[in-house]
């Protein structure tokens, strides 16, 4: 970072490799779409190039970053939401959205069990889970990126794991489970990223 912030730009890429793929991870179960997960990883990785010289060496890097990408995506789950409005109120009028197609693809496509749940809960919910339990950050290193108390941190995340477990016992039998698992096994990336309750 001390680096990057005397101008040598090269050394970003350091810090490119170590985060790409655990921000991919974060932002794809915040948006739950593989591609605008890419798109997210890419905007917050340059957002938090070029506000580098707006972070303070108190703070982790890696919370820094995560910070980031938390409003970003809910930025973008925003404007996912005008966009829906928008399509629903224009439909009557005749308007054929050319995404409509892709989101009805989108549907017919069967989900794993635990994306589903996932989608359930809340963004902010979601971003705990993901934080302490996919990347397995401690309360203290959480606070970093959303300043609270570990002790309300740990609660919060408590009752997200106890709200994700209530959804997934609703979900038992809802999902062909064949053909979760032939989904699954299509995407590994999926598999490691996947949250099960305990």
């Amino acid at each position: 970072m001390r680096d990057v912030r005397d101008g040598q730009i090269e050394s970003y890429a350091v810090l490119i490799r170590r985060y790409q793929q655990r921000l991919y991870v974060y932002c794809y179960h915040l948006l739950m779409q593989r591609e605008e997960a890419e798109d997210a990883v890419q905007d917050v990785l340059i957002k938090g190039y070029e506000k580098l010289s707006q972070m303070s060496y108190s703070q982790s890097f890696s919370a820094w970053l995560y910070k980031i990408a938390y409003h970003h995506c809910l930025n973008l789950l925003r404007k996912r939401k005008r966009t829906e409005l928008l399509t629903r109120l224009l439909k009557p009028l005749g308007y054929n959205d050319a995404e409509e197609g892709y989101a009805v693809a989108r549907r017919k496509e069967v989900l794993a069990q635990s994306e589903i749940a996932l989608g359930r809960l809340t963004i902010a919910e979601r971003s705990l889970i993901v934080l302490r339990v996919v990347e397995g950050k401690s309360y203290e290193e959480i606070g970093q990126a959303f300043p609270q108390s570990p002790a309300a941190l740990r609660k919060k995340v408590e009752r997200a794991k106890s709200k994700l477990k209530k959804i997934w016992s609703e979900l038992e039998g809802e999902v062909d489970e064949e053909t979760a698992t032939c989904r699954l096994a299509n995407e590994p990336e999926l598999v490691g990223g996947a949250i099960a309750p305990d």
